[in-house]
């Protein structure tokens, strides 16, 4: 690379997964966190973070990053624009391994602020999971902020997911809890782990880490290599199965056990409902995530429970025309997105209007003929 960036490739076999994958693989860029004033050496302690997603068909790049958050912020751009390039470079060793339209970023720590805070801006970014993400300079309540994520994080609208720890002196007080809110994706969680320390997510870590900010657990380093590894799967390789790590019963147990704490934000957005005549148009809006199949609506009246049966089962659309209506009467709707294999996400926020009666208005079907009519 140019420069004098030196990054840790990591990247699947043919046999990778029994050799059901081949390239080329989705590719990320994992930023690591805080030196310590030069204490900790940021890749080795992330290696097995990166070896681990690789076992799963991805391709890893740990570059070794500066403290200053603006040059690692360039650093991990910078990573990106290689492993595009290198994958067209027949003398490269990454020659036709990287898919550049699945290009993801994943960091710990201050890594995690810089992942958040680059998928806010560059449109090559697909998903985001960030480690116990931290945006102030440390100590208790956080210090100098290096992030603004009330400012970026809006502008966030790829799959985010964050993983953090109870608050302490090395994470900022639960600095993800601060930032969560202000992510914009539609689809976006938060899963804390119980109990676990700020070094609980690097892999493998290192000793002053766990001499100033708690000693790490490997059982916990592997349920947040899970999470973090579903998420990739279920939204760079659209692996239907890992819904039941991130939205199912898996992840439910784990709730149940006492293991994380959860916070879901995957509902369809904008649900509106207009009578018009006859008919109850109803709009939202559709998410163009490949990952979504397509959308459940779901119908009740006055005192009526939502049925579990879909009333209407839609494909990519973010328009459906009810118009088995009786005028007079008020009909409740909500939607729920689902992926290929039939998993739902949540419901959007319930909309009510009253059905009317008569023909839809002229102006109704005049404006739609002019809409169509413009291409």
């Amino acid at each position: 690379m140019d420069g004098d960036l030196t990054v840790h490739l990591i990247y699947p076999s043919d046999t990778t997964c029994g050799g059901s994958l081949r390239a080329p693989y989705p590719a990320i860029a994992f930023a690591h966190g805080f030196s310590m004033f030069g204490l900790s050496d940021g890749v080795q302690d992330n290696l097995g973070n990166g070896e681990h997603l690789a076992s799963w068909g991805y391709v890893v790049a740990i570059p070794a990053l500066p403290d200053d958050f603006d040059a690692r912020y360039a650093a991990i751009q910078e990573v990106l624009s290689y492993l595009e390039q290198e994958t067209h470079n027949e003398d490269s060793a990454l020659y036709d391994k990287v898919d550049s339209t699945r290009l993801a970023l994943a960091g710990h720590s201050l890594g995690g602020a810089t992942a958040l805070a680059l998928a806010s801006q560059d449109t090559r970014v697909r998903a985001v999971v960030a480690l116990d993400p931290v945006y102030h300079t440390g100590g208790p309540g956080g210090g100098e902020e290096l992030w603004a994520p009330e400012e970026q994080g809006p502008q966030i609208v790829v799959p985010t997911g964050i993983l953090g720890a109870p608050g302490s002196s090395c994470n900022a007080d639960a600095d993800y809890a601060r930032i969560y809110p202000w992510v914009g994706a539609t689809h976006k969680a938060s899963f804390m782990l119980v109990g676990a320390s700020h070094c609980d997510f690097a892999d493998p870590g290192n000793a002053f880490c766990d001499m100033v900010c708690g000693s790490s657990d490997p059982a916990r380093t592997q349920l947040s290599q899970a999470y973090m590894t579903a998420w990739f799967n279920y939204y760079l390789y659209l692996d239907t199965a890992s819904y039941d790590r991130l939205y199912g019963a898996s992840s439910d147990a784990d709730v149940e056990n006492g293991l994380i704490g959860r916070q879901l934000d995957t509902a369809p957005r904008g649900l509106t409902a207009v009578a018009a005549g006859q008919i109850i148009d109803l709009e939202w809006s559709l998410y163009e995530h490949p990952i979504i199949a397509g959308y459940n609506l779901y119908r009740r009246q006055a005192d009526e429970r939502y049925a579990s049966l879909p009333y209407a089962q839609l494909g990519r659309t973010g328009h459906y025309a009810d118009r088995n209506v009786v005028a007079g009467q008020v009909y409740s709707y909500t939607v729920r997105s689902r992926d290929a294999a039939g998993n739902v996400h949540q419901a959007a926020d319930e909309v009510a209007v009253l059905a009317q009666g008569g023909e839809p208005p002229a102006f109704h079907i005049y404006l739609g003929l002019i809409l169509k009519g413009s291409g």
